[in-house]
């Protein structure tokens, strides 16, 4: 059997949420061969993105030891122009061939549809490709037309290659389930139910709440900083890489800390001592395809939950309270808090449980190696 995965990640190495760094290093525990390959994404790099890249880079710990190792190819701008095009395929086929033994025991998986690694999909022997989408990425900001037409050539050619699909959501379930006969539904979001336990806080007076994860484009600063407002009694922290104005907004708050990115380690520590978590996605079309990582650790946290009306929290209507605007948000965090217990907090945990690493990890390897099997 195939113990080798050449693993084309949708973040850069070092992301704040390492999911996709933690799930190479279990395979690599189940005595897999491991390469992780950083993020290139569709889009011809920007000064911000540049800038972006030498901050993470600047950040990433130092001699940080992983069971694997890790390639950053490089792309030459403008990466798609006929000629350049053609030496960007070419240097990136040679790159991440050479870091495997044999293409034909290899599994190869890609989370993103880079196009410029469609050649080296569909002309290598691969022992199985394996497709993952976690998001719908081709509903991201800052996808124009033509990019999403190179989106979509690039994906169609990769399912036409791979042997198994795995999606994070009912929606990318919907979607790729009538473009491939083997769609999987594992969400990227799983935890380790033991490092997130933490005792009820039986303190009606205690009036924290928290949220844990990136605010970027798909987090809606302004329900919060609102939020906090109409909430003054409050405390509410804020911890994660933050972008554009969000920081200024928040920053005025007097009720609102922003703790800046943590190591994933620390995570629940910071549950542990919240009231209430929160969820304030935008309400849009993008984050009606995603399933938070967020969401499992609140619930394996026993934490009450409290989120704008994304499709994800559908399914989890028993566990996670509802807000669409400030007005609603405030008071489901207010609700949530007051109908917290000993007994709602076991019922959250017993939510997580199928979404423990041991679980998703048996799902996953099971699929993978079935499909080499029938290679």
């Amino acid at each position: 059997m195939t113990r080798e995965i050449l693993f084309y990640s949708d973040f850069p190495f070092g992301y704040h949420n390492p999911d996709a760094e933690e799930r190479m290093a279990r395979f690599v525990a189940r005595s897999y061969r491991v390469h992780y390959v950083e993020q290139l994404g569709i889009r011809n790099p920007r000064p911000r993105h540049v800038l972006r890249v030498l901050r993470a880079l600047s950040s990433r710990p130092e001699g940080a030891a992983v069971p694997f190792d890790v390639a950053s190819p490089k792309l030459v701008p403008p990466r798609r122009a006929p000629l350049i095009g053609r030496l960007n395929r070419a240097w990136l086929t040679r790159q991440l061939l050479g870091l495997v033994e044999d293409p034909a025991q290899t599994v190869f998986w890609l989370r993103y549809p880079t196009p410029e690694l469609v050649p080296l999909v569909e002309r290598q022997p691969w022992r199985v490709v394996v497709y993952e989408a976690t998001d719908d990425h081709e509903q991201s900001p800052g996808m124009n037309d033509r990019l999403r037409r190179l989106f979509r050539e690039a994906e169609r050619r990769i399912l036409a290659r791979a042997r198994v699909v795995f999606v994070s959501s009912a929606a990318m379930e919907a979607r790729l389930a009538e473009l491939h006969p083997n769609v999987i539904r594992a969400p990227a979001a799983a935890v380790d139910l033991d490092a997130f336990a933490s005792p009820f806080l039986d303190d009606p007076n205690r009036r924290v709440a928290v949220y844990a994860g990136s605010i970027d484009f798909r987090f809606d600063s302004e329900i919060v900083a609102a939020t906090a407002e109409h909430l003054p009694d409050w405390r509410f922290v804020i911890a994660g890489p933050i972008e554009g104005p969000a920081r200024g907004r928040l920053g005025e708050i007097p009720n609102v800390r922003l703790a800046g990115r943590l190591p994933a380690a620390d995570i629940p520590a910071l549950l542990a001592d919240a009231s209430v978590c929160l969820m304030p996605y935008r309400q849009d079309v993008f984050n009606d395809t995603v399933f938070p990582v967020k969401l499992v650790e609140y619930m394996a946290a026993g934490k009450p939950i409290v989120s704008t009306p994304i499709a994800a929290v559908r399914e989890f209507s028993d566990v996670v309270e509802v807000g669409a605007d400030p007005d609603s948000f405030a008071q489901a965090i207010v609700a949530a808090a007051q109908g917290d217990s000993d007994a709602e907090r076991e019922r959250r945990i017993e939510r997580a449980r199928p979404f423990s690493w041991e679980r998703r990890m048996d799902q996953l390897q099971h699929a993978v190696e079935a499909a080499a099997r029938s290679a």
